[in-house]
Parts: structure tokens; C-alpha cells; sequence
């Protein structure tokens, strides 16, 4: 089995922040499994095997909260539609690889096809037609569809606004890193303590 290329890949408008793959919210994996249509334990198997990993906030340990990115959700989606649909793991890992590999905006214009052998990335109707003549079983998975359809579900959805956090830090050697994003909980509650502690130090000084 071996991945095949995109031919004249589509670049697509980029119509938020988010779709430069600079999410500007992230969705907890309760809420990533629900709009993928997978369940939970799945969502923290592919997790913890590498398969399909949040993005924005890995999980560090029992305890942890992941976060993932809209094209996360989208990705998650698209395996489940391949695993369905009788696609061997090894197939599926590989149509996983292309996605993870293109931008946001870019997935808008990508159908996954899959005649048994290979994976095949159509970004044109000509691309789509040239494996319908082919003469073998081909399925389907319109990307874009799902996409579209994502994004609307979504928009209905609980999120963590990363826009008030700075979306990267530098470390040493200049390499960027991600920086973890803060719910609004967790903020009140961090606020609160800081609070507390000030306030039981102007007693101490009184």
C-alpha cells in the first residue's frame, strides 16, 4: 500500500485565523468525540496510540485535558467514515498522514478515495473520475462535506476562546512550543487564589 500524491492541489481561501491552522478555539475531547461520531474510550485510544492526537493540548497523564483543533475534529470524522466503511488500519493511518499534512482551508477541497490497495487524495472531479474508470470498487469520503458540516455542529458546541492566550511561546534554541490554553474556570479559580493570597498578606503585614 502506498500513498498516492496530490495533482494540482487546491490551496483554498483562508476565511478565519483558524484555517491557517492557528485555531482560535480548542473543543475537549468529550466534545470532539460527539461531533466526530466516535466514543469517548476511541477518541483516547487513537490519543494515547499516536493515531489521531489533539493538537493544540496533548494529554500529559491521568488527569489531563486534552484539546483539540477544529481540523482535529475533522480528521477524527474522516477515520471513522474510513474504519466504517471496511478501510484497513494501514489505509487509514496513511489518509490520516495526508490530512494532518495540509492546512485547515486546504481540506475543504479534498475527497478521500479508496479502491483497496490505495489511497487515492482527489482535490478535482477529473482526479475523481479517472479512478471511477479504473473499473475497481472505489469508496469515497467527500472531506469537504464533512467539513462544512463540522464547522456549523461546532458552532452550537462548548469551546476554550484561545484568542486571549498567546498561541506559542519560545523556548531554548528558539523552538516554538505550544503554550497550554486556560478555560475560563480555571482562570476564576487562579484569580481567586492570587486573591486570597494577597489579601492574607496585608493581614500579616497589619
Amino acid at each position: 500500500m502506498q500513498l498516492q500524491p496530490i495533482r494540482d492541489a487546491v490551496q483554498g481561501e483562508l476565511f478565519t485565523v483558524e484555517d491557517t491552522d492557528r485555531p482560535q478555539r480548542g473543543y475537549r475531547g468529550t466534545v470532539a468525540s460527539k461531533v466526530a461520531g466516535i466514543t469517548y474510550r476511541q477518541l483516547d485510544y487513537w490519543a494515547r496510540k499516536q493515531i489521531v492526537e489533539p493538537s493544540i493540548t496533548p494529554s500529559h497523564g491521568s488527569g489531563s485535558r486534552r484539546l483539540y483543533s477544529f481540523k482535529d475534529v475533522v480528521i477524527l470524522a474522516v477515520s471513522k467514515r474510513l474504519l466504517d466503511a471496511g478501510v484497513n488500519l494501514q489505509n487509514v493511518t496513511a489518509a490520516i498522514s495526508f490530512l494532518t499534512q495540509r492546512t485547515t482551508g486546504q481540506l475543504e477541497h479534498v475527497t478521500i478515495m479508496c479502491d483497496g490497495q490505495h489511497v487515492h487524495e482527489c482535490t478535482t472531479s477529473e482526479q475523481m473520475l479517472d479512478l471511477l474508470r479504473s473499473g475497481k470498487a472505489v469508496f469515497a469520503v467527500s472531506v469537504g462535506s464533512l467539513w462544512h458540516q463540522i464547522r456549523e455542529t461546532l458552532e452550537h458546541e462548548e469551546y476554550v476562546d484561545l484568542t486571549a492566550m498567546p498561541s506559542s511561546s519560545v523556548g531554548d534554541a528558539g523552538t516554538v512550543r505550544p503554550v497550554r490554553p486556560i478555560d475560563e474556570l480555571t482562570a476564576m479559580r487562579m484569580r481567586r487564589k492570587l486573591a486570597e493570597r494577597h489579601a492574607e498578606r496585608e493581614v500579616a503585614a497589619s
